[in-house]
C-alpha cells in the first residue's frame, strides 16, 4: 500500500484523549518559576490570577470545542481559520501554533538532563562543546538524542501505543503532585502566608504580573482535537466539551495547589533565594527525599509533555502536508502503523537539532512557542467569531470576544517584552523571522512538488 492510499489508523479512546490534551498543559516550567509568582504577587494574587486565567483559557477552550463540534472535519487551527479567512491565513496559523509543539519538543531533553544532573551531579560528564558561552555536556546529548529517540520510535509504531504511555505518565503526574501538594500545605505553617498579596500597596499590579503569562502555562489543550481523527468512535458533542474543560480545570487546580503548597511550606524569604523555590520549600518539611518527590514530579511531567508535543506537531505537520502547505512526502502514513511516519521522523530531527544548540536557546524558544501558542488562541476565537457570531447565544458571542481580547493583550505584552530594554535585534525576534523564512520555503517547495494527494482522515 502506498503512501497515498494509507490512512491514520484509528484506535484512541477518551482516556487518550484527554490525557494528550493534559499532555504539554503541565511540563516542567512551574519546578522554576512557582516562587517568582508568589514574590511578584503573594499566595493569594497568584492564585486569583490563576483563577482568572483559567476562566480565560475556558473561553478560548469553549471556542475550540464548538468548532470541533460543529467542524467534524477540523482537527486544528489551520482548519479553523482556513473555514473561516481563506486557506493562506490557515497555514501561517497552523505554522505559528507549530512553532509552539516543536518549541516544546526542543525545550524537554535539555531539561530533562538538567534535572538528572541535580539529582545525580557524577552522571553530568565532560563538556563536549559551549554555543553562547553555555556548556554542552555528554548528558545533554545522551538525554536529548536518547529520549528523542524512544519518543521518536513510540510515536512512529502506534498512535495507540503512544497514547497509552501518555496516559500511564499523565496519571503519575497527578499522582505524584498530589503526594507534594499534600505534604506542603500539611507540613507547613499558615503564617507563611503572610503577606497574601504583594505588592501590599499595589496587590492588582502583583496579579497582572502573574495573570499575563497564565495562558502560557495551559498552552498545549489544543492537542486534544488533533488526536480525533484518530478516534476510534467520535466522541458525542458533550464529550468533547466535557473532555476541554476538564483539561483546563484540572491544570489550573494543580497550579494552584502548587502555589498553595510552596507558600504554606516555606517562609517567604527563603523562596526569594532559592533557584527551586518548590523543591526549596518541600524540603523545609520534608527534607531532602520531599525535594526529590517534586523533582521526579517535574521529569514525569516533562515525559508527559514531551510526548504529547511530538504527538500533536507530527499531526500538524501531517494535515499541512496534506492540503499542500509542506511538501508531500511529509503526509506520508505508515502502511502497518497507520501514523504519519515522516511527520514524526522530521518532528524528531527538528528536536534533535534544537537540543543540541544548548540552554542559552531555552528562554527565547520558549518564549516564541507561547506566542505561537497565543496567535492560535486569537485566531481560532476570530474564527468561531466569524463563523458562528452571528447564530450563536449572546454569552457565547460575548465570551469568545472577551477571550480573544484578553489573548490580543497577552500577545502584545509578549511582544513588549521581546523588544524592550534590549538594543538591536533580540535573539527571539531573529528566531522567529527565521521560522517564518522556513516555512515561506516549505511551501514554495510544495507548491513546485504538487499538493500530496492525501486526505487528513
Amino acid at each position: 500500500m502506498s503512501g497515498s492510499q494509507a490512512v491514520l489508523k484509528k484506535s484512541l479512546r477518551p482516556v487518550h484523549l484527554a490525557a494528550i490534551g493534559m499532555g504539554t498543559t503541565i511540563g516542567m516550567g512551574w519546578v522554576v518559576v512557582a516562587g517568582g509568582w508568589i514574590n511578584d504577587a503573594g499566595p493569594g494574587g497568584a492564585a486569583l490570577a490563576f483563577v482568572l486565567g483559567a476562566l480565560i483559557m475556558g473561553l478560548v477552550a469553549q471556542c475550540y470545542a464548538d468548532l470541533t463540534i460543529r467542524l467534524p472535519e477540523a482537527t486544528n487551527e489551520t482548519a479553523y481559520v482556513e473555514a473561516a479567512f481563506g486557506r493562506l491565513y490557515g497555514r501561517i496559523i497552523g505554522w505559528m501554533v507549530l512553532l509552539g509543539f516543536v518549541g516544546i519538543c526542543c525545550f524537554e531533553g535539555l531539561a530533562l538532563a538538567w534535572v538528572i544532573s541535580v539529582l545525580a551531579p557524577s552522571l553530568k560528564g565532560p563538556t563536549l562543546y559551549t554555543v553562547l558561552e553555555t556548556p554542552i555536556t555528554l548528558l545533554d546529548i545522551l538525554v536529548v538524542a536518547g529520549g528523542g529517540a524512544f519518543f521518536t520510535f513510540l510515536n512512529v509504531i502506534g498512535a495507540r501505543e503512544s497514547a497509552s504511555v501518555q496516559v500511564a505518565v499523565t496519571a503519575g503526574k497527578i499522582a505524584l503532585g498530589l503526594v507534594f501538594i499534600i505534604i506542603g500545605i500539611a507540613g507547613g505553617a499558615p503564617e507563611n502566608l503572610a503577606p497574601v498579596f504583594s505588592p501590599a500597596d499595589a496587590p492588582l499590579k502583583g496579579m497582572a504580573l502573574v495573570l499575563v503569562t497564565v495562558p502560557a502555562w495551559f498552552c498545549g489543550f489544543n492537542a486534544l482535537p488533533q488526536s480525533l481523527s484518530e478516534a476510534r468512535e467520535r466522541p458525542s458533542a458533550k464529550l468533547i466539551a466535557r473532555l476541554f474543560a476538564s483539561v483546563i480545570v484540572l491544570t489550573a487546580l494543580f497550579y494552584i495547589g502548587v502555589i498553595a503548597a510552596t507558600a504554606i511550606a516555606a517562609p517567604r524569604a527563603a523562596l526569594a533565594g532559592s533557584e527551586l523555590p518548590v523543591m526549596t520549600a518541600i524540603e523545609t518539611v520534608a527534607g531532602p527525599w520531599g525535594g526529590r518527590i517534586v523533582l521526579v514530579t517535574g521529569v514525569v511531567a516533562l515525559l508527559s509533555a514531551w510526548n504529547a508535543a511530538l504527538f500533536a506537531s507530527s499531526r500538524m505537520i501531517y494535515n499541512l502536508s496534506a492540503s499542500g502547505a509542506l511538501p508531500s512526502f511529509l503526509a506520508r502514513v505508515h502502511p502497518k502503523f497507520g501514523t504519519p511516519v515522516n511527520a514524526v521522523i522530521f518532528v524528531g530531527a527538528v528536536a534533535l537539532a534544537g537540543g543540541m544548540m544548548g540552554r542559552a536557546f531555552i528562554a527565547p524558544v520558549l518564549q516564541l512557542g507561547a506566542l505561537g501558542f497565543a496567535i492560535g488562541f486569537l485566531a481560532t476565537c476570530a474564527s468561531y467569531l466569524r463563523l458562528f457570531g452571528v447564530s450563536a447565544p449572546l454569552p457565547r458571542v460575548f465570551a469568545a470576544g472577551f477571550a480573544a481580547i484578553s489573548v490580543w493583550a497577552v500577545i502584545m505584552l509578549s511582544v513588549y517584552t521581546m523588544f524592550a530594554g534590549k538594543s538591536g535585534l533580540p535573539p527571539e525576534a531573529a528566531a522567529l523571522a527565521a521560522w517564518i523564512g522556513i516555512g515561506w520555503v516549505l511551501l514554495a517547495a510544495a507548491r513546485r512538488g504538487g499538493t500530496a494527494g492525501v486526505r487528513a482522515e
